[in-house]
């Protein structure tokens, strides 16, 4: 029996994907919070709720209670709902940056876990922590809860990093970016989209960590975005003293660029009986086409 599913973000990134990549796959019926009150709307009838509507995070920054009047609210008024009218399973898309976004350019071994203690850098990581730990009072026998935690997510219509990465190698075929020490964990949205599905099937519950086949260096993924582009690209290595004069005058770029930031799925993936159903590659050259 196809399952019937509850939608929210469904006109945003991640959200439009799911409905569009496996909207054959479900019954998916999308909520739009912004026209219709949350108690005009029944959630009766329904056997999950992909809550995929979020404030993420902003460059320019948002007042911290606006990210918590959407990311930890209305999570709670949706759990709430969802459980009083007998919705049976709740996946809430958290984000990676609950652990803190700052990698470290030294420690280039140790993964995050679904059990790495949390520590969140800013108003963005907090609001979803928040989230994820209403969420797991709530849950029961009756209310399984799955909290899915993506690195950076890329794919055609994204924003972020790595997106400005695809611009900056466009513009420039020379970079100073020859750096393989790094480890970083991305999921290209096809990827992400199809852990959902498979957490929506399996009703797998706890924390999950969804990421591409591998994590990735600087230099991979530099060279990974401009063979996707077919452009030819030159790199070349910062000394260390000048890497860490980069460190000392700009900490945040510099951990972006070269520090390490990995995930270790095995238990999810376990769990979920999940493999990365695209390469980056393919994921890289969805993006930059």
């Amino acid at each position: 029996m196809i399952k019937k599913v509850l939608l929210t973000g469904s006109t945003g990134f991640v959200g439009s994907n799911f409905l569009k990549r496996h909207g054959n796959d479900f019954d998916i019926t999308c909520l739009d919070l912004r026209k219709l009150p949350l108690e005009s709307t029944s959630f009766a009838g329904h056997d999950s709720l992909v809550h995929c509507a979020a404030l993420v995070h902003q460059m320019q920054g948002a007042p911290e209670q606006e990210y918590f009047k959407v990311n930890y609210e209305l999570t709670k008024a949706l759990a709430e709902k969802a459980k009083q009218e007998g919705v049976k399973h709740f996946i809430f898309i958290s984000t990676a940056h609950v652990y803190g976004d700052s990698g470290s350019l030294t420690d280039h071994q140790t993964r995050l876990t679904e059990e790495t203690v949390c520590h969140p850098h800013d108003p963005y990581g907090r609001s979803k922590l928040a989230a994820e730990e209403f969420l797991l009072t709530v849950q029961s026998n009756d209310f399984t809860v799955s909290i899915i935690r993506p690195p950076m997510v890329y794919g055609k219509g994204a924003k972020g990093n790595i997106v400005s990465l695809a611009k900056l190698i466009k513009l420039c075929p020379l970079l100073p970016l020859d750096y393989t020490k790094n480890r970083r964990s991305i999921v290209f949205v096809g990827n992400l989209c199809h852990f959902i599905a498979l957490t929506v099937e399996k009703k797998a519950p706890g924390i999950l960590l969804p990421q591409d086949a591998e994590a990735v260096s600087i230099s991979t993924l530099v060279k990974e975005i401009a063979g996707a582009m077919d452009r030819k690209i030159i790199l070349f290595s910062i000394p260390t003293v000048l890497l860490n004069l980069i460190f000392k005058a700009s900490k945040k770029l510099s951990l972006r660029l070269f520090g390490s930031l990995a995930m270790d799925s095995s238990i999810s993936n376990k769990k979920l009986g999940y493999t990365a159903k695209y390469s980056t590659r393919e994921g890289l050259r969805e993006l930059v086409t």
